[in-house]
């Protein structure tokens, strides 16, 4: 890469980190269409706040538009489908797995959702995944049903068949229902906190995959932390390119913006020219927020050397950049990616950068509320206070 490339990207980096974001303004009140546990609990699910943003747009993918309402309604519709195949009369599953293969558009959202609407634990699975891959994830986490858009029935069919579990098929009333009058979930009386919400599986960099289990508390405590230290609010609109079965692209790019009643562009796969053209697009809604890992962000730098090579469209690509988008994800996005975060599935987001005045080396400060236990044998908790060298020995997601 030449390096008037690289330093270019710097500065517009520098540029990035020195903006002044406006602080979080949504707060989440709002009187939502559900159990009165799922509104009282402090660790209700993102769903339970859907019915507030009513009719904003939740969601853009190649089906078209959908709001929080349609999101929500086809959600409710998808779970009392998924208890009457499990058989479950009282409308809680009692945290049994639900595994789901959805592209990355509104049948993922609905799923997730539907899958905790009925008491149930969301199990991700990964289209690009083998037969064998998906099998191993569906057997380790004991899944009770398995959801599957169109697209991929031909691929889990065999597998589901082979073990003896029930496939429900996404019909394309995900993308296009009619919303029908919120009814009342089914909440169980001892709320959300503890409840198991989602397993997703490490990368197996160390033997198989290992599913990590997240409580509905687990979720939010990193989401409302993120919401607040990004500065998140219902006018951000983020563009989705990340993987739907790891923490990055879950919680990070598609819970915080939904849990603040954003929007969220979801694109099927990365593409280097679609995001280009996403970022320079003054078609609505106008992205201004994007994140991804440094694999994303080379490519992104590779396609900008061959085709941005005029001086003009270079001027103008950094000043539409600086003054419309916002970067997040990776503090090096715009270098070389030389300085990669190691990110454990079971750690969640820890650390964070600032909006402002990031340190050059620095892996960030520890999140609201992430503290560590004081000793092996112990379960005494304190505050952790990270400086620079003990920030390079902790783990960002």
């Amino acid at each position: 890469m030449p390096p008037h490339a690289v330093l270019t990207f710097r500065r517009l980096g520098c540029a990035l980190a020195s903006c002044r974001l406006a602080p979080a303004r949504h707060r989440g009140s709002g009187l939502l269409h559900t159990a009165p546990a799922a509104c009282s609990d402090r660790s209700a699910p993102v769903f339970t706040r859907a019915l507030a943003f009513g009719d904003r747009i939740a969601l853009v993918d190649r089906h078209g538009r959908h709001t929080y309402r349609e999101l929500y309604s086809r959600s409710l519709r998808l779970s009392q489908e998924i208890c009457r195949l499990c058989g479950c009369v009282g409308g809680d599953l009692q945290e049994e797995r639900v595994s789901f293969l959805c592209a990355n558009d509104a049948s993922y959202v609905v799923a997730q959702w539907a899958s905790w609407m009925s008491g149930g634990v969301a199990v991700p699975l990964y289209r690009k995944h083998p037969a064998a891959q998906l099998e191993y994830v569906i057997c380790d986490s004991q899944s009770s049903v398995v959801l599957a858009s169109q697209e991929y029935l031909e691929l889990l069919s065999p597998v589901v068949r082979k073990l003896g579990l029930p496939l429900l098929p996404l019909t394309p009333a995900i993308y296009t229902g009619a919303v029908e009058e919120p009814a009342e979930v089914p909440v169980p009386e001892q709320g959300w906190r503890n409840k198991g919400a989602m397993i997703i599986y490490t990368s197996g960099t160390t033997g198989r995959p290992k599913g990590v289990l997240s409580t509905h508390q687990n979720i939010r405590a990193v989401v409302t932390g993120l919401v607040h230290k990004w500065a998140w609010t219902k006018d951000d609109v983020i563009l989705h390119v990340l993987p739907l079965h790891h923490v990055h692209g879950v919680v990070n790019a598609l819970l915080c913006p939904l849990w603040v009643g954003a929007t969220c562009v979801m694109m099927p796969e990365f593409s280097p020219q679609q995001v280009w053209e996403k970022f320079l697009s003054s078609e609505t809604p106008r992205i201004n927020v994007f994140m991804a890992v440094p694999t994303i962000y080379t490519k992104l730098m590779e396609y900008y050397d061959r085709h941005f090579t005029q001086p003009h469209a270079q001027d103008f690509l950094r000043a539409v950049c600086e003054e419309k988008i916002r970067f997040r994800g990776d503090p090096t996005a715009w270098s070389t990616g030389a300085h990669c975060l190691r990110k454990p599935t079971e750690g969640r987001l820890l650390l964070h950068h600032p909006r402002r005045g990031r340190r050059e080396g620095d892996q960030g400060k520890p999140l609201l509320g992430v503290g560590r236990f004081t000793g092996p044998c112990t379960r005494r908790w304190a505050p952790v206070q990270c400086s620079v060298a003990a920030s390079l020995s902790c783990a960002l997601f």
